[in-house]
């Protein structure tokens, strides 16, 4: 049963494989100690966790914490955007990459006490289709491929790994395709691996795809990873992890506040890790969006 108060906790039992929750006693305690007032929910579906925060905002309540990964953050995002409510969070998830790339490291103790200092800022987001909002990045092609496979893998690995073991399994039958482009008056064709479109530097548990997107500049870093051969392939993606692969003659990087893209392939799109909707898509920032509880 929640509890009344204008601080509302949503702790993603699934996250991490239950790290949230073996760590739920030692946030309490340290939310406590920090003397902040709330209640705690926990969720049992991305549907339960969108319904129980749109019911908090109707009931009143301001501030609204994730405890879980990406996807526990994306879904209680979708709902908070443009409310003018704050949200933070308390990562513990398997790839934690939304937090890391605002400043908050993964330490509970220390999560805890940004959320006790509430210190916001308005950070802006990305919308798909008009309707489907995101933080991180959304991708299409190859990333998307990897994503499915990183989410439903039976494999016992987790953050990371679990993104490498993905990215070379999906590369062993993966062929690029065309993609087609609109964006700033520009029609264009490439052929190419995936394209993602970047509100943040990092996903995949800490790979660098777009290393100077930022969430506060009004725009998208849309990184272009065009046809290559495997064998190239396999050079270039260690480096992506220290943003280096950007140089490489096969990578193309830019910026705009809004592209629509397609394939000759159907590609699913997928945002903050999620799955969002197949291609064709639409994808434009929204500036200052949501307001989000920073260090």
């Amino acid at each position: 049963m929640l509890l009344k108060e204008d601080t509302l906790v949503i702790l993603n039992p699934a996250a991490a494989n239950g790290s949230a929750l073996k760590a739920r006693q030692l946030i309490e305690t340290e939310l406590k100690n920090t003397g902040l007032s709330f209640g705690i929910h926990i969720s049992e579906s991305s549907e339960d966790i969108m319904d129980v925060t749109a019911k908090k905002i109707a009931q009143g309540y301001d501030n609204f914490i994730s405890v879980g990964g990406d996807g526990t953050i994306h879904y209680m995002a979708n709902v908070l955007a443009g409310t003018g409510k704050k949200l933070g969070v308390i990562p513990v998830g398997s790839g934690n990459d939304i937090a890391k790339n605002l400043g908050i490291l993964g330490d509970i103790k220390e999560s805890c006490r940004i959320i006790s200092r509430c210190r916001t800022r308005k950070i802006d987001m990305g919308l798909i289709n008009e309707k489907y909002y995101y933080l991180c990045i959304a991708g299409s092609g190859f990333d998307s491929e990897v994503n499915y496979l990183a989410n439903n893998t039976k494999m016992p690995v987790r953050g990371p790994a679990k993104y490498s073991y993905s990215v070379y399994k999906t590369l062993i039958t993966f062929r690029p395709k065309k993609f087609f482009l609109d964006y700033d008056g520009k029609k264009r064709e490439v052929s190419g691996m995936m394209i993602a479109a970047s509100n943040m530097p990092s996903y995949g548990g800490g790979m660098k795809i777009a290393p100077d997107a930022s969430s506060l500049d009004g725009v998208f870093d849309v990184c272009i990873i065009k046809k290559m051969s495997k064998l190239h392939f396999i050079k270039v993606f260690p480096k992506v992890y220290e943003g280096k692969h950007l140089n490489d003659p096969f990578v193309e990087i830019f910026r705009t506040g809004s592209i629509s893209m397609d394939s000759e392939y159907p590609f699913s799109v997928f945002a903050d890790g999620e799955y969002i909707c197949r291609l064709p898509a639409t994808f434009r920032v929204v500036p200052g969006y949501l307001n989000f509880i920073l260090p």
